[in-house]
C-alpha cells in the first residue's frame, strides 16, 4: 500500500517538473520574440498601407481590416499597453492591443512600428481620454482639463513588429 502511494507521489511530481519545464520553455520563447521585436499574434507585412491611406479608407467605411508601418509617437508609459501612431498632418492613429494580450516596451517611441487588426473612427469617452493622459504622464491639472468626449482614430492590432 505505501508503495502505491509512494508511486502515485512521484508519478504526480514528475507530471509536475515537465509542466513547469514546458511552462519556463515557452515563457523564453516568448521572450526572446519580445527581444526580436515581434508582440502578439503573428502579422502580414504584405501589402502594407500608410497612415494616411488608412484614414482616406475610414472616410468611406466605419472600420477596416489592414495591415500598417507607421512611427510611434508616443506609448503607454505604464505598461505598454497603447501607442499612437502617425498618419500624416499631425494626426495619430490610437493602437491598443487585442484582449490586453500582449504589450510593447516603454521605450517605443520614435520607433517604427508595423501592426495589424482593425482600424476604426470612433469616440473616445472622457474616462478613457484621462486614462490615456495618466498613462502619458501629465500633470493633474492636465487631466483635469479634458471635460468632453474626442472624436479619434483608432486601432485595435493583433500583432505588432518593432523596428529597432
Amino acid at each position: 500500500m505505501i508503495r502505491s502511494i509512494f508511486a502515485i507521489i512521484i508519478t504526480g511530481v514528475l507530471f509536475a517538473c515537465n509542466s513547469v519545464t514546458v511552462k519556463q520553455q515557452q515563457a523564453t520563447e516568448a521572450t526572446e520574440k519580445d527581444k526580436n521585436g515581434y508582440f502578439g499574434e503573428q502579422i502580414s507585412v504584405e501589402n502594407l498601407v500608410s497612415g494616411e491611406k488608412v484614414i482616406a479608407m475610414l472616410g468611406e467605411q466605419d472600420s477596416v481590416w489592414v495591415s500598417m508601418k507607421s512611427k510611434i509617437v508616443i506609448n503607454c508609459q505604464n505598461s505598454g499597453c497603447w501607442m499612437d501612431l502617425d498618419v500624416g498632418n499631425e494626426d495619430v492613429i490610437k493602437v491598443t492591443f487585442k484582449d490586453y494580450a500582449f504589450f510593447v516596451p516603454l521605450d517605443s517611441k520614435g520607433k517604427t512600428a508595423t501592426v495589424e487588426g482593425f482600424a476604426k473612427k470612433e469616440m473616445i469617452p472622457v474616462e478613457m481620454l484621462k486614462h490615456y493622459a495618466e498613462d502619458e504622464g501629465k500633470s493633474q491639472e492636465e487631466i483635469d482639463a479634458i471635460t468632453e468626449s474626442e472624436f479619434a482614430y483608432t486601432f485595435e492590432a493583433i500583432g505588432v513588429i518593432i523596428e529597432e
